[in-house]
C-alpha cells in the first residue's frame, strides 16, 4: 500500500490525475444511465442499449487509463504501441458490455456479483493490455501482490456499482452507482501502477510508430469528453423522451381503460335494460306509466294482453284518453260501450287526486275483477299496476263464508247469527218489526250418536237442517250454533202468535221419522222462544232469554216449546246461587250421609244399609236430593261429591259387623270419569272392608248413555268381588237386554211398582205383581224399594222377594242411629264368626 501512495504522490502529475478522474466519473454516469435505460427496455432494444453502455464505460476506462498514464512520470521517455492500444479499447468495451448484459438480463441474486466480476475483469484486461502497449527504454518489473489486489478492487467496486444500479434507479442512486464504478476503475488503475517498476536500459529504444504520450492524452481526453458528453446528452434526451413516451402510453392506457369502462357501462346498461324489460314483461300484474301530459311512457305485455291493446296504442306517446276509449268501445269493461260511457269514465279518472295513491276495482265484461293502483310520480304523471284479483276475491268470499257458516250443514254459525241479529235489532229498536228468536235442541241426540255412530249423527243433523229450511221463508235466518243446537230468527208483526205457529210447525216437521239409510229414527226437539225487543235489546240478552226458555222446555218433558218469562231468569239466578252454595258445601263439609236398612224378608234381620246423600244448608235448611243432585250432575260436581260418598260410606261400614253390606248409588256422570274404578278400590282399601260388602247400584240411564264404557268399568269392579245391582228395574225399556249382557248380583224393583201392589186398580196390581214375580224368577237377589205398608210386605213375602226396604221398617237415619240399630240386633248375631277381612293393599295399588 505504501508503494501505491509513493507512486501516486511522487510519480504522477495531480492535475492530469484529476482530469483522468473527471473523465472516468463522466463515463460512469453515462454508463449507469444507459444501463438503466437498458433495464427498462425489452429484447433487441435492450441489447442495443447494453452495447452502448458497454462502449461508453469501456471507452471511459480506456481514456481514464491513458490520461492517467500522461500524469505518470517514470523518469524515462515513453511511447505506446498502436495495435495493443487499440486492442485494449476493444477488450474493455466487450467485457464491460458482457458484465452489464449479465446484470440486466438475469433475475437471479447472483447477477450483480457475476456482472461485477466480469466488469472488473474488463478493467484489468484493458489496463494490463495498455501497460503491455507501453514502450520505454528499459525493463518493466511487476509486483504480483499489488497486481492481484488491483484486480480484486476492480471486481469488488464493480459488484457494488452494479448492485446499486440494479436495485435503485433514482437520481441519487445513479450518482452513487457512478461513483462506485469510478472507484472500481481508479482504484484498480493506481493500485496496478503501484505494482510497476521500470528499470532503464540505454540499449533499448522506442519504436518509430509509437504514439507520443502527450498527443495521445490530449486527443483521448478531448474525444472522451466530447463523446461522453454527447452520450450523456443523448441518454438524458432519451430518458426525457422515454418519460414522455411513458406518460403518453399511460394516457393512452387510461383512455383505453376509460373506453373499456364506458363500453362495460353501456353493456351493463343494456343488460339492466334487458333484465328490467324481462322483469316487467314477466310480472303477474299489468304495468303502465304515463307522463304529466297523460301520454304513455311504457307498459308491459301483461297490460297489453289484459286490455287487448293493438300495437298502435302501445307506442310511447299514446294518449291516455285513446286507451280508455278503446276499452269502453270494445266492450272490455262491464257496462255500456257508448261515447258517453267513455266520457264519464275519463271524467272519473281525471277527478282522482294527482298527489295521492288511489286504488279501485274495475269489473270486466267477462267477470274478471282488476284492481288498479295508481302511484303519482314527482313532476307529474303516474305509474299504475293492474292486478287480476278475481281468484283472490273468490277465495276471500269463500273464507268469509267458511268463517260464518257451519261446515256440516252450511247453515250460518253463531258469528253470522249475531251480526244478523244486531242489524235486525237496530231496526226493531227504531220501531221496525219485532224479532222472534227460536232456540232448538234435539232430544236424545247423543243416543243416536252413541248407538248408530257419528256418521249417522251427522246425517241426522243435515236432515234436520234441510227440514228447517223448508219450514221458513227466504227472509228467515236458520243457524246451527253447535252440536245439536239450532236457532231460527224471523221478523214478525204479531210476535206471540207467529212465533208460536212457527215453533209448532218446526216441532211437527222434526218429529217425523228420518231415514238414515240402514236406520230410521224418530227424534223430537225442544224449543225456547224469545221476542225482541220485549225480552232483550241486544243479541246476547235475547239469546240468553231464548236459552232459558229452551232449558224450561227440556225440563218440562221435552218435545215442546216455551216462551221466555221473567220468572225463568229468577229461576236461573236461583239455580246459579244453588250451584255456588253446593260448591261451598263440598268444601265446608255440609254434606252428610243417611242410611236406610235392607231387611231380609225370611228372617226379618237387617242385612245391610243403603247410603243416601243429604245436604243440610246453614240458611236453606235440608235441601232435597231431587233439587241438588240433578244440578250436581249437570255441572259435574257429582264426580267429587261421589268420591266423598264412597270414602265416607266405606269408612262408616268398617265400623259395622262384617255381615252387613253397604249400598251406594252411582250417577251416570261418574262413569265418564276414568278414575272411577281406582277411586272405589282406594276407598275399599282405606276403609279395610271386603269388596263383597260393597254394592253399587246402577240405573238403566247410566248404562244406556255409554253402555260399553259402563260395562267395562262394572266388569273390573265385579272381578274384584264388588256386587253390582240394577236399580229401578222395570222402568226402562232395556232392562232385559242389560240382564243378558251383564251378570248383575241384585235386581231392585222400582218403588212405583211396589206402591201399586196395594193400589185401588186391579190391573195396576196385576202388572206390579207380574213385574215382582218376573224379577224373582231371574234367580238373582231381589230387593223391593219403597215398602210402606204391611200389605205390601205380605205380598212381597208371598212372591218370594228376598229383601225389602222402605219407611215401613225405617226411614234413612244418621250414622249414630245406625250404631244403635246394630246394637239392638239379637245377641246371636254377635256370636257368629266374623268374616275375615280381605287385604286390599294390593288391589288399591
Amino acid at each position: 500500500m505504501f508503494r501505491v501512495l509513493t507512486c501516486l504522490s511522487g510519480e504522477h502529475d495531480w492535475r492530469l490525475v484529476l482530469l483522468a478522474g473527471l473523465v472516468c466519473f463522466v463515463a460512469s454516469i453515462v454508463a449507469v444511465n444507459i444501463f438503466h435505460r437498458a433495464i427498462a427496455s425489452q429484447a433487441r432494444t435492450r441489447l442495443i442499449w447494453i452495447a452502448i453502455a458497454g462502449a461508453a464505460i469501456g471507452y471511459g476506462i480506456w481514456a481514464t487509463h491513458f490520461v492517467a498514464m500522461l500524469a505518470y512520470e517514470p523518469g524515462v521517455p515513453t511511447g505506446y504501441g498502436i495495435v495493443l492500444t487499440a486492442l485494449s479499447l476493444a477488450v474493455a468495451m466487450m467485457l464491460t458490455s458482457g458484465g452489464l448484459g449479465l446484470a440486466a438480463s438475469d433475475s437471479s441474486p447472483w447477477r450483480a456479483p457475476v456482472g461485477g466480476a466480469v466488469i472488473g475483469a474488463g478493467i484489468a484486461s484493458m489496463h494490463y493490455l495498455g501497460m503491455w502497449a507501453l514502450e520505454v527504454p528499459g525493463h518493466v518489473v511487476w509486483s504480483m501482490d499489488l497486481v492481484a489486489a488491483s484486480i480484486v478492487l476492480g471486481m469488488l467496486f464493480g459488484y457494488a456499482a452494479l448492485a446499486t444500479a440494479v436495485r435503485y434507479q433514482d437520481r441519487w442512486s445513479s450518482l452513487v452507482a457512478a461513483l462506485l464504478l469510478t472507484l472500481a476503475i481508479v482504484s484498480h488503475h493506481f493500485t496496478a501502477m503501484g505494482a510497476v517498476e521500470i528499470i532503464p536500459d540505454p540499449l533499448l529504444a522506442p519504436e518509430a510508430l509509437s504514439l507520443s504520450p502527450a498527443f495521445l492524452a490530449i486527443v483521448i481526453a478531448g474525444v472522451a469528453l466530447s463523446v461522453l458528453g454527447m452520450s450523456l446528452v443523448g441518454v438524458l434526451a432519451d430518458r426525457r423522451l422515454a418519460l414522455r413516451t411513458r406518460r403518453f402510453e399511460e394516457i393512452i392506457s387510461q383512455l383505453s381503460l376509460a373506453r373499456q369502462q364506458v363500453e362495460a357501462s353501456q353493456k351493463e346498461l343494456e343488460q339492466q335494460r334487458f333484465r328490467l324489460d324481462t322483469a316487467i314483461n314477466h310480472m303477474g300484474e299489468g304495468l303502465c306509466m304515463f307522463d304529466a301530459e297523460k301520454r304513455l311512457v311504457v307498459c308491459n305485455d301483461r297490460y297489453a294482453k289484459m286490455y287487448r291493446l293493438p300495437p298502435e296504442l302501445l307506442m310511447p306517446g299514446t294518449a291516455h284518453r285513446a286507451i280508455i276509449t278503446h276499452r269502453i268501445a270494445n266492450g272490455l269493461l262491464k257496462g255500456e260501450t257508448s261515447d258517453n260511457a267513455a266520457t264519464e269514465k275519463l271524467a272519473t279518472l281525471n277527478a282522482l287526486p294527482a298527489d295521492e295513491i288511489s286504488s279501485r276495482v274495475d269489473e270486466l265484461a267477462d267477470g274478471r275483477l282488476i284492481c288498479v293502483t295508481r302511484q303519482p310520480m314527482p313532476g307529474g304523471g303516474w305509474v299504475a299496476t293492474h292486478r287480476d284479483v278475481t281468484e283472490q276475491r273468490r277465495s276471500e268470499a269463500k273464507i268469509t263464508h267458511m268463517a260464518q257458516h257451519d261446515a256440516l250443514t252450511d247453515l250460518p254459525n253463531r258469528v253470522l247469527l249475531k251480526e244478523w241479529m244486531e242489524q235486525a235489532l237496530s231496526g226493531a229498536r227504531c220501531g221496525g218489526p219485532s224479532l222472534a228468536v227460536l232456540m232448538l235442541d234435539l232430544d236424545r241426540f247423543k243416543d243416536v250418536n252413541d248407538t248408530l255412530g257419528h256418521p249417522a249423527g251427522d246425517a241426522l243433523l243435515m236432515s234436520v237442517a234441510a227440514r228447517l229450511r223448508r219450514c221458513v221463508s227466504d227472509t228467515t235466518l236458520v243457524a246451527r250454533l253447535g252440536g245439536d243446537e239450532f236457532a231460527v230468527i224471523d221478523s214478525v208483526s204479531d210476535p206471540v202468535t207467529e212465533a208460536g205457529l212457527l215453533a209448532e210447525k218446526i216441532r211437527k216437521a222434526l218429529s217425523e221419522p228420518i231415514d238414515l239409510g240402514h236406520h230410521r229414527v224418530t227424534t223430537t226437539t225442544s224449543i225456547g222462544i224469545a221476542l225482541a225487543p220485549r225480552d232483550g235489546t241486544d243479541s246476547d240478552e235475547v239469546l240468553r232469554s231464548a236459552d232459558l226458555a229452551l232449558y224450561s222446555a227440556k225440563s218440562g218433558g221435552r218435545g215442546s216449546f216455551r216462551f221466555f218469562e221473567p220468572e225463568l231468569d229468577r229461576l236461573l239466578q236461583a239455580r246459579r246461587s244453588l250451584e255456588r252454595d253446593m260448591r261451598s258445601a263440598l268444601a265446608n263439609g255440609e254434606f252428610e250421609l243417611h242410611y236406610q236398612p235392607f231387611i231380609h224378608v225370611a228372617s226379618g234381620e237387617t242385612c245391610g244399609f243403603e247410603a243416601l246423600l243429604r245436604w243440610h244448608h246453614p240458611q236453606r235448611g235440608m235441601v232435597s236430593p231431587a233439587q241438588f243432585i240433578p244440578l250436581a250432575e249437570e255441572t259435574g260436581l257429582i264426580v267429587p261429591l261421589g268420591e266423598w260418598v264412597l270414602r265416607t260410606a266405606c269408612a262408616e261400614a268398617a265400623k259395622w259387623p262384617d255381615d252387613l253390606k253397604i249400598a251406594i248409588n252411582l250417577s251416570p256422570v261418574q262413569f265418564r270419569s276414568p278414575e272411577l274404578v281406582p277411586v272405589i278400590v282406594h276407598a275399599l282399601a282405606s276403609a279395610g272392608i271386603s269388596p263383597d260388602r260393597l254394592e253399587l247400584e246402577v240405573t238403566e240411564t247410566a248404562i244406556i248413555q255409554d253402555s260399553e264404557a259402563v260395562f267395562a268399568a262394572l266388569s273390573q269392579l265385579h272381578d274384584l268381588g264388588v256386587r253390582i245391582a240394577l236399580d229401578d228395574f222395570g222402568t226402562g225399556y232395556s232392562s232385559l237386554s242389560f240382564l243378558q249382557k251383564f251378570p248383575f248380583d241384585k235386581v231392585k224393583i222400582d218403588r212405583s211398582f211396589v206402591s201399586e201392589l196395594s193400589g185401588a186398580s186391579d190391573e195396576s196390581r196385576r202388572i206390579a205383581r207380574a213385574i215382582v214375580r218376573f224379577a224373582v224368577s231371574l234367580g238373582k237377589t231381589t230387593t223391593a224399594e219403597g215398602v210402606e205398608t204391611r200389605e205390601q210386605l205380605d205380598i212381597l213375602r208371598a212372591d218370594a222377594c228376598v229383601e225389602v226396604q222402605g219407611f215401613h221398617f225405617s226411614p234413612p237415619v244418621q250414622s249414630e242411629k245406625v250404631a244403635q240399630m246394630i246394637g239392638e240386633r239379637i245377641p246371636a248375631a254377635a256370636e257368629r264368626p266374623a268374616v275375615v277381612r280381605r287385604a286390599m293393599a294390593g288391589a288399591a295399588s
